[in-house]
């Protein structure tokens, strides 16, 4: 089985995590030299992560009744303005620093088969009509719709800088939650 990595944005420069017993005290107040990590990079991120969504939502497809009845069961406020583009590679940005850190990361692997930017799901073809994939997306977009674009960035780099990706809890989240909705 393939395993499900979804990137709502890049999350830059966090391949390792923070030496830390409490992770969650450090995600709370996290120190000056966490956010002097985060802060230059956001503008490049936030630039991919809305060029992303933008073509997703301009060359994507509706999505289909049966996933509307699971958008609405997951709590998306706006499920007609979801739209997935199906893919043979998932994107990655063509600034070399961005894309040097998605490598370092992991998020080139060709077991990747999912990534969300806002309103826009990227799958890979191979996984297309795969209904926990689509679940575990579409907590995703929620999520962006309660905290906004910009917000849900900004946490995910931070989530990623401090407890890594299987431990993130945007990640944990959705794929804790994914079978709740089929």
């Amino acid at each position: 089985m393939l395993k499900y990595t979804t990137v709502l944005f890049i999350p830059l420069l966090f391949s390792g995590l923070v030496g830390c017993k409490d992770n969650h005290e450090l995600y709370q107040n996290p120190p000056q030299y966490i956010t002097d990590q985060i802060d230059p990079y956001m503008p490049l991120a936030l630039e991919f992560v809305k060029n992303n969504e933008r073509r997703a939502l301009e060359n994507g497809v509706p999505l289909l009744p049966q996933y509307m009845d699971i958008a609405q069961r997951v709590g998306i406020k706006h499920p007609e303005r979801v739209r997935v583009l199906y893919v043979d590679e998932l994107p990655m940005p063509k600034n070399e620093s961005l894309k040097f850190q998605m490598e370092q990361l992991g998020l080139d692997s060709p077991y990747l088969v999912g990534m969300t930017y806002g309103y826009g799901i990227y799958i890979k073809h191979a996984a297309k009509g795969d209904k926990l994939l689509l679940s575990h997306e579409l907590i995703h977009v929620r999520q962006a719709e309660e905290l906004s674009l910009e917000g849900i960035t900004r946490e995910y780099f931070l989530q990623l800088k401090i407890f890594g990706y299987q431990e993130s809890p945007i990640e944990i989240e959705a794929y804790n939650n994914a079978y709740k909705y089929l």
